[in-house]
Parts: C-alpha cells; sequence; structure tokens
C-alpha cells in the first residue's frame, strides 16, 4: 500500500513538471528564443561594423578603405538576414505546430543549416586568403584585392564561430528533445510513459 501511495504522490508532484516538459510548443518556443538570441548577437555584430566600417571608410586609403567597404557590403547582408529571421520568428511563434514530429523534422532542419552554414564560412575564408595571395602579385586592382581578403577572412571567422556555436546550441536543444521522445513510446494502442525518479 505505501508503494502504491508513493508513486500516486510521485505521479502527482511530477505530472505538472512532466507534462510543462513535455509539451511540444514550450519545445518549439525555446529553439525560435535559441535563433532570436543568436539573431541579436549577428544583428549587433552587423551594426557594430556598419558604424565603425561606415566611418573609418571616409577616412582611409588604399587597402585599408576597401576592407571597411566590404565590411559595410557584407554586414547589410547580415542585417537583412537579422530582419529577415526576426519577421519569420514573429510568424513561427503565431503557428505553434503542437506536433512533436514537426518539432523533430524542424530541429534537424535547423541544425542542419547551421552546419552548412559553418561549412560555407570556411569557403569565405579561403576566399579571403585566395585574393590576399592574388593581392601579392602587381596589378591595378592590388589594393582592392586585399582589402577585400583581408575583410572575408574577418567577416567568415566570425560566422564560422557563430554558426558553429548556433549548430552546437541546436544540437544541444535536439539531443534533449530525443531525451523526451525517448521517455514516451506508441505501439499504435498504447502510449507509456517512462518517468525516471
Amino acid at each position: 500500500m505505501l508503494k502504491y501511495l508513493t508513486i500516486f504522490v510521485g505521479v502527482l508532484l511530477g505530472s505538472g513538471c512532466f507534462s510543462q516538459t513535455t509539451d511540444p510548443n514550450l519545445f518549439y518556443k525555446e529553439q525560435v528564443r535559441i535563433n532570436q538570441d543568436g539573431m541579436k548577437v549577428l544583428g549587433g555584430w552587423a551594426a557594430a561594423n556598419m558604424i565603425a566600417s561606415g566611418i573609418a571608410t571616409g577616412q582611409t586609403q588604399g587597402s585599408v578603405k576597401y576592407f571597411h567597404q566590404m565590411n559595410i557590403y557584407w554586414n547589410i547582408v547580415n542585417g537583412g538576414l537579422v530582419a529577415l529571421s526576426t519577421l519569420q520568428a514573429n510568424k513561427q511563434l503565431q503557428h505553434l505546430p503542437n506536433n512533436w514530429e514537426a518539432n523533430r523534422a524542424s530541429q534537424k532542419k535547423i541544425e542542419k543549416l547551421f552546419l552548412i552554414n559553418t561549412g560555407l564560412d570556411l569557403v569565405y575564408i579561403g576566399t579571403g586568403a585566395y585574393l590576399l595571395d592574388k593581392s601579392s602579385a602587381s596589378c591595378s586592382s592590388s589594393e582592392m584585392l586585399k582589402g577585400y581578403g583581408q575583410s572575408l577572412i574577418l567577416q567568415g571567422g566570425f560566422l564560422f564561430l557563430f554558426d558553429g556555436a548556433m549548430y552546437l546550441l541546436h544540437h544541444k536543444h535536439g539531443v534533449k528533445h530525443s531525451k523526451l521522445l525517448n521517455q514516451i513510446a506508441f505501439d499504435g494502442q498504447r502510449i507509456s510513459i517512462t518517468w525516471m525518479f
């Protein structure tokens, strides 16, 4: 009798906590929050670059001027991505999937996106290194190649760190999702829930 009473009390105390952690909407909202926090970092980087390079472009010459020009161009794109992501996040929060399978698909998609972006960032760094190498040859555009190359290395390096961190955060979140799904089992007729005490 005491055993059943202990289990009953444990279920009552844990049920509110369990229902909160297994709510697919809460999990999805956390995924969106991770993205929004990341976009704040990217937006801050873009704004700082545009302000600093916007000022420096008018006060510098040669390769340094081209470095700052590329920083501005690059971060206009970053700023656009931040704005687009913010609009998308607002839409996502208005249309919650309330479905574990939809969350699983969304989770895999976002992890894959940041992993692909991390690979692309290496291409940006490599392109910057290539332009920097080409600038050493005497040609009329060597200053531009040097400045643009240095900027691509800087911007690609930042994005490599950013996208890598976002992938790791989302992957950690996805592992949490997998653990929750492993607690719930459905065999076509019955739902079973595993509680860890």
